[in-house]
């Protein structure tokens, strides 16, 4: 069914949806009783088999809602296909040569790699056409590195998101943009600090590469991204005093994203008849998903309780 639903009745499920989110209380239990969590997973050994069955279980309701109504569709969509991201990278590192992990994320029917793909010998040449198709862009054709790949893929992926607010109008494009443009910013940041220091890129290669990157959006981002990198350098600097270590891209990564978390969670009440909610919503969504597969990770490493929670986003 398709264009079933006003924005009322799309917020009302919305907002029930959003009630049955899981706390940092819930997340507990799941990690001390693994038969609590969803999906019916407890009993599967096979770890990638119990994330792609909890994944589907999970994505399932925005699966159901896509198509409810018709100015949110791109945006429920794009926001599907950045699960489909992972299984490009995939595809990529398979046909690069190197070892990965074959957890798929289902999103059908709006998939545009479908899992067979897994048992092909693809080149790395005959990946960058599926890209092309799948992004309809043929920079992919002219990239000859996989880890340029990779980045690109992210890079279209944030666009997609982004431009996803083309059918929308008035003040529901300006609460779009205004949420996209702050979780760019914290891109920005996380990829950011990953070419320093994984890659060694000096600031002044850093910046020209995301110059580069936001010029896809307008280039006029820098300014939200001064304004995270402030509240990130107060949350280091209480990290280097509480340990006396610098801390690691893990944890730089989680003070972003735990920040974006709880700024995307306050923005969830703000108007019930603003896109505000399904914008919160399916970011939120989006964490729990992660929450979920780092407890099965968890267990299946040995690792303490303790180290569990402390990775978890979430509201406590």
């Amino acid at each position: 069914m398709r264009n079933y639903a006003d924005v009322p009745n799309l917020h009302t499920r919305i907002y029930a949806m959003k009630s049955r989110l899981y706390s940092l209380h819930d997340y507990a239990v799941m990690i001390r009783e693994p038969e609590t969590i969803p999906g019916n997973i407890s009993g599967i050994q096979n770890p990638t088999e119990a994330k792609e069955i909890l994944f589907r279980q999970q994505i399932a309701p925005i699966i159901n809602l896509a198509r409810a109504y018709e100015s949110y569709t791109p945006f429920f969509i794009a926001d599907l296909r950045q699960y489909e991201a992972y299984n490009a990278k995939i595809l990529i590192n398979k046909a690069a040569g190197n070892q990965t992990l074959t957890q798929w994320y289902d999103i059908s029917p709006f998939a545009t790699l479908n899992k067979g793909l897994l048992e092909e010998k693809l080149s790395l040449d005959e990946v960058k056409l599926l890209l092309s198709y799948m992004y309809l862009d043929n920079e992919f054709k002219t990239i000859s590195s996989y880890r340029q790949l990779s980045v690109y893929v992210d890079v279209c992926t944030a666009r997609n998101l982004y431009h996803s607010k083309d059918l929308l109008s008035g003040s529901a494009a300006a609460e779009f943009r205004e949420m996209m443009l702050k979780r760019l910013a914290v891109m920005t940041l996380i990829w950011s600090y990953r070419l320093k220091l994984h890659y060694q890129f000096s600031p002044e290669r850093i910046k020209l590469y995301m110059d580069k990157f936001h010029k896809i959006y307008g280039g006029k981002i820098w300014y939200r991204v001064s304004l995270e990198q402030e509240v990130l350098d107060r949350d280091l600097e209480k990290i280097r005093k509480d340990t006396g270590q610098e801390p690691s891209v893990a944890d730089v990564e989680h003070h972003l994203e735990q920040n974006y978390y709880a700024w995307i969670s306050s923005m969830f009440h703000r108007d019930f008849h603003s896109i505000y909610c399904v914008v919160s919503y399916l970011w939120l969504l989006f964490y729990q998903i992660r929450n979920l597969f780092r407890i099965i990770d968890g267990r299946r490493f040995g690792l303490p309780a303790e180290a569990i929670q402390n990775r978890m986003i979430c509201r406590t």
